[in-house]
């Protein structure tokens, strides 16, 4: 029986034994030879190494240009200032003859409020004017009278007809009088100033527009009261805006900001208004940059006499700094990033082949950047380097 045991066990080594080279045979890696394929062969280039497909690419020229040195923003239109008219004085808003969008001078008529119980206030102050004015000659009148009879008596005293009580009484009296016309005459400046308070409070329940800059016309933006409201004294009732002209406001990074001198040109356009174009100049630059953000405000003051543009509209701003003269550049298209490098797919046309040169871009325009560094001469790939490496094969266009 023990060599039936043998035989079993010679078996089972047997099975598993040729179990374990099937399974080798199937995991094992392919030989070099074996991944080159039968077409690999003592002529095959790199001796059987798998080589990339040459790829199909568009090229274009590096050329030197004259480029306009610029910075692109994007910015929001403002007025340079708001006006809200607010009431004087307390009453019922009569009339509005403004509307919504209409332009208006300084000085013109914006509203009115219901002005019955000042004219009547007004009139009193007249009449209490007129009693204290007649009070002031009455009491002329009686220092006039009170300094004759004191000179009087003071003659009859030196003559000895007079006595000195006599004399005290008319000195007395004079005196009395000339107290009695200082009293008259500050009732009367008093009453003066009651009706010039009057007649300004008249005056005030007419709202006019007024700035103190002068400047152009102002443009009517809200009415925040209509006829017949009750107001009180300083409540709201229109606000102007100035509209000519406008400014935008620009967040301007650190690395422009040394750059920035009042009186810049810029070119202003806005998506609402394709294909327009405005002249502007940069008015304003904050004095310091915010330590949140790194960025400072700048002010691009646009001429808007048309009053096509409008406060609120978006905008994009180009700031022009100078002009680069016999630049080299090459299609924006032609830059690509490789291991963190910017820098463009140089061909050797007659190798058939690209190389990636490393390049530091400046200024772009309509399309073309520039490069700064190192100097390019040739033609650079424009479409299919994603498929690019380093020393790649291509098929150029014919």
């Amino acid at each position: 029986m023990a060599w039936k045991r043998i035989l079993v066990i010679a078996a089972a080594a047997a099975v598993a034994a040729f179990v374990g080279w099937r399974v080798f045979l199937i995991v094992r890696p392919p030989t070099a030879a074996a991944a080159a394929g039968p077409a690999a062969g003592p002529g095959a280039p790199g001796n059987g190494a798998r080589r990339a497909a040459p790829v199909a690419v568009e090229v274009a020229d590096v050329t030197r240009s004259t480029l306009r040195d610029r910075a692109v923003f994007s910015g929001v239109l403002e007025s340079r200032s708001r006006l809200v008219v607010t009431a004087k004085v307390a009453g019922r808003l009569e009339r509005i003859p403004v509307r919504i969008g209409d332009r208006v001078t300084r000085g013109q008529l914006i509203a009115e409020l219901d002005d019955e119980e000042y004219r009547q206030q007004l009139e009193q102050s007249r009449a209490e004017h007129e009693v204290a004015r007649a009070n002031v000659e009455t009491a002329r009148i009686g220092t006039e009278a009170a300094a004759r009879e004191l000179d009087r008596v003071r003659a009859l005293q030196e003559k000895q007809i007079a006595s000195a009580s006599e004399f005290d009484s008319a000195e007395t009296q004079a005196k009395r009088a000339q107290v009695t016309l200082t009293v008259a005459e500050a009732q009367l400046r008093q009453r003066e100033v009651s009706l010039s308070t009057a007649q300004l409070r008249v005056q005030q329940t007419r709202l006019t527009a007024f700035w103190e800059d002068g400047g152009g016309p102002r443009i009517v933006a809200e009415r925040l009261a209509e006829p017949g409201a009750l107001l009180r004294a300083n409540d709201p009732v229109v606000s102007l805006l100035e509209t000519d002209p406008l400014v935008a406001r620009l967040q301007v990074p650190e690395s422009v900001y040394p750059r920035l001198k009042l009186g810049l040109k810029a070119e202003v356009s806005a998506p609402a208004l394709p294909g327009r174009v405005f002249a502007g100049i940069l008015s304003s630059v904050a004095p310091f940059l915010d330590e949140k953000t790194g960025q400072a405000q700048a002010w691009i003051e646009i001429a808007n006499s048309r009053r096509e543009l409008v406060p609120g509209l978006a905008v994009r701003v180009e700031l022009e700094f100078g002009r680069i003269a016999d630049a080299v550049t090459v299609p924006a298209g032609a830059l690509v990033e490789r291991g963190g490098e910017k820098g463009v797919f140089l061909v050797d046309a007659g190798k058939q082949r690209v190389s990636f040169v490393r390049v530091r871009p400046g200024a772009s325009e309509g399309g073309r950047v520039q490069i700064l560094e190192p100097a390019l001469s040739g033609q650079v790939v424009t479409l299919g380097q994603h498929l690019l490496e380093d020393g790649g094969a291509v098929i150029l266009p014919r």
